[in-house]
């Protein structure tokens, strides 16, 4: 079983414009058309079984709407999380009606949202609520993709929440922070209640930096993502594979065992 933890895609008559936009954003390239139908196939062509879809609303004002077009989505093979904003002024309700859809948790972007993700006044009574409806957070960690001083998440932000909020389960993108990995293993690598998935990083990282961080945080915490349609889902599986420091058990288990407990066995 492969499950990809990483994943964006958009309404059709929206996807084209919106994968522009964000590609002109951050420079990156884009790999798909970032739909639903593109995803899926691709998905099939690598033997992929499951995807987490992650939505981010760049305003309050899109939250909702965003929300609704995710929970009607249907599709047995998304695992979906849904969208929050600092600034949305009904957050509770919104995250009552995401769990009550099935949604298992929220994307957060900081840096496409504009906020700071361990800003108590600001964020830490939407992570209370989520804890009080036992749904889970994917945080975008890192540069963007190299690091700045405007970057908004890095993993010693992540490992503050973390320890504010002990039930809260955090997911850590980019393998806990896309070209902040020194940050990583200094301060997030073993914090209980963070998993980390590994898109982006295998183009970036260096392998005994990738190999201390699975070892010190434990290769059973740490998911394969792509993050698609920004990296080719193909040649990310490729390099998952081909990683030298991991036996082929512990590779299953970072490709969709890891996952499939996680999402499935703990729901």
């Amino acid at each position: 079983m492969i499950i990809d933890a990483h994943t964006h895609i958009f309404p059709d008559h929206q996807a084209a414009a919106a994968l522009q936009a964000t590609a002109r954003m951050f420079n990156v390239p884009t790999y798909g058309a970032a739909t639903a139908t593109d995803l899926l196939s691709r998905m099939d062509a690598c033997a992929i079984e499951y995807a987490v879809i992650h939505m981010v609303a760049p305003t309050p004002q899109l939250v909702h709407s965003t929300n609704t077009w995710l929970i009607n989505l249907q599709q047995k093979r998304f695992i979906k999380f849904g969208t929050l904003h600092p600034l949305f002024p009904d957050y509770e309700d919104e995250i009552r009606r995401l769990r009550d859809a099935g949604v298992r948790g929220i994307k957060l972007q900081p840096d496409v949202q504009q906020f700071t993700p361990d800003d108590p006044n600001t964020l830490y009574p939407l992570y209370e609520a989520l804890c009080r409806y036992q749904m889970m957070v994917m945080f975008h960690v890192g540069g963007e993709p190299l690091p700045s001083p405007d970057n908004r998440s890095r993993p010693a932000m992540i490992a503050r929440i973390a320890r504010d909020f002990p039930e809260l389960k955090i997911i850590a993108a980019h393998l806990g922070g896309l070209n902040m990995w020194d940050e990583v293993e200094a301060v997030l690598v073993g914090v209980p209640n963070v998993w980390m998935e590994t898109s982006l990083s295998y183009r970036f990282i260096k392998p005994d930096q990738a190999q201390r961080i699975l070892a010190k945080h434990g290769h059973e915490k740490i998911f394969f993502g792509t993050d698609y349609p920004f990296a080719p889902i193909d040649a990310s599986l490729a390099a998952a594979r081909s990683v030298t420091f991991l036996t082929n058990i512990q590779k299953q288990d970072i490709l969709g065992r890891n996952a499939h407990r996680f999402f499935f066995d703990s729901a």
